[in-house]
C-alpha cells in the first residue's frame, strides 16, 4: 500500500511539472516567425531545434553513454529521436515474425532496432549482416553494452 501511495504521489508530481512545460510550450508555439525567440533556434543543432540528430550507430553509442551524464537531460536532449546509420551485423526473426536489427555501435557494442511496422519493411528488403541501413527511431536506453532504438521506420 506504501509503494501504490508513493508511486501515486510521484506520477502526480511529474504529471503536473508536464503540465508547466505543455503551458511554456503552448506560448512559445504563439511566438511570431520573425520574432528574436524564432531567430534564436537558427544555427542550433537539430535536437536543440526539435529536430531528429542525423547520427553513425557508433557516434550515438558514444554520444548517449558518455559518463556522469544527467538523466533528465538526457530524455530532454533525445526525446526528437534520431536518424541513425550503421552496419547491420545481426537479424534476429522470433518466432512470432517480428525482426530486430541489430547494428555495430563500436567497441564491441550493438545498437538494436525494433521497428512499428514489427520489421517488415527490413524482412522486404532482405537486410543482412553486412548490409548499410538507416532508421529514424526514439531512444529506449542503454544498459552501457547494448543501446536499445524503438519505434523504428527503415529508411
Amino acid at each position: 500500500m506504501l509503494r501504490t501511495t508513493l508511486a501515486l504521489a510521484l506520477s502526480l508530481a511529474a504529471f503536473t511539472g508536464c503540465k508547466k512545460k505543455d503551458a511554456d510550450k503552448a506560448s512559445a508555439d504563439k511566438t511570431p516567425a520573425g520574432s528574436t525567440a524564432a531567430k534564436a533556434d537558427e544555427g542550433k543543432p537539430a535536437e536543440a531545434a526539435g529536430k531528429p540528430a542525423e547520427m553513425a550507430a557508433p557516434a550515438l553509442f558514444d554520444d548517449y553513454n558518455k559518463p556522469g551524464q544527467d538523466g533528465l537531460a538526457l530524455l530532454e536532449k533525445w526525446k526528437p529521436g534520431v536518424v541513425v546509420s550503421g552496419s547491420v551485423t545481426n537479424v534476429i526473426t522470433e518466432e512470432a515474425g517480428n525482426s530486430h536489427v541489430w547494428l555495430d555501435g563500436g567497441n564491441n557494442h550493438k545498437v538494436t532496432l525494433d521497428f512499428t511496422d514489427s520489421g517488415k519493411a527490413a524482412k522486404d528488403k532482405g537486410v543482412k549482416a553486412g548490409d548499410k541501413v538507416t532508421a529514424q527511431c526514439s531512444i529506449g536506453g542503454s544498459d552501457g553494452n547494448m543501446m536499445m532504438l524503438v519505434d523504428c521506420t527503415l529508411r
